[in-house]
């Protein structure tokens, strides 16, 4: 399946950016204001997303050790459900060493419409992960599946993930450099900074293209930083 995803989807109340900003400068602006929000690390790339940014909403999954009463069963109904626009955030399973995710849950999610998989935990089928088109980062790879040692314990309460809480249906942009979770009361703002934020670097680089040294190409980041820096003062 080749699908791609669109790079945003409305978020009701929330000004969007026409151009998405890069998860690196967003993750750079959420640390010149004294927050996080970047999931990577500790999750890191099985199938990148590709240059363009995606912002999706979070569809959350808390796992936890054990068989439970129903196992990885609300997971595989939550995928048969009618996803678009979504990021699944599943946390909890880093607690097995088995894979919770691969070829058969992304094959499932793509039809579904969701446009990205945040996993805490291992994921296998890397192969065929890469051929498919939905952005997916783990903890790390496993050959064998989950067992018996976790389940879902919740479906769209808030998780945690390296320290950053993600709750149900706010704002993730994802790309090649990673993922970033946002809090929807401060997303437009942040969104705007980050946006900002790249437009200036992009000037850094075509400046170094054009002969310009680095410090002198460096002033228009400098500046954007400076008004950053100013704004959490």
């Amino acid at each position: 399946m080749t699908t791609t995803p669109p790079p945003h989807l409305p978020f009701p109340g929330l000004a969007v950016p026409e151009r998405l900003p890069a998860t690196t400068a967003l993750a750079d602006v959420l640390q010149l204001r004294g927050g996080t929000g970047w999931l990577t690390p500790p999750l890191r790339p099985f199938r990148r997303g590709g240059p363009v940014p995606v912002l999706g909403a979070a569809r959350t999954v808390r796992m936890a050790a054990g068989p439970g009463d129903h196992g990885l069963g609300p997971l595989r109904s939550l995928l048969g459900e009618s996803l678009p626009g979504q990021v699944l955030v599943i946390a909890g399973a880093d607690c097995v060493p088995g894979a919770v995710w691969g070829e058969i849950l992304t094959t499932a999610a793509l039809a579904r419409g969701a446009v990205g998989a945040l996993v805490e935990g291992q994921v296998r089928d890397v192969a065929a992960l890469e051929r498919l088109a939905l952005p997916v980062w783990a903890l790390g790879e496993a050959t064998a599946g989950p067992g018996t040692g976790v389940h879902v314990a919740e479906l769209g309460g808030p998780v945690t993930i390296g320290g950053v809480t993600v709750t149900d249906g706010s704002p993730v942009l994802l790309d090649d450099g990673g993922a970033v979770a946002l809090d929807m009361d401060d997303a437009a703002e942040l969104l705007a900074d980050a946006e900002e934020y790249t437009r200036a670097e992009k000037r850094v680089v075509d400046a170094l293209d054009s002969g310009l040294r680095l410090p002198l190409a460096y002033a228009p980041k400098a500046q954007t930083v400076t008004r950053l820096l100013r704004g959490r003062g």
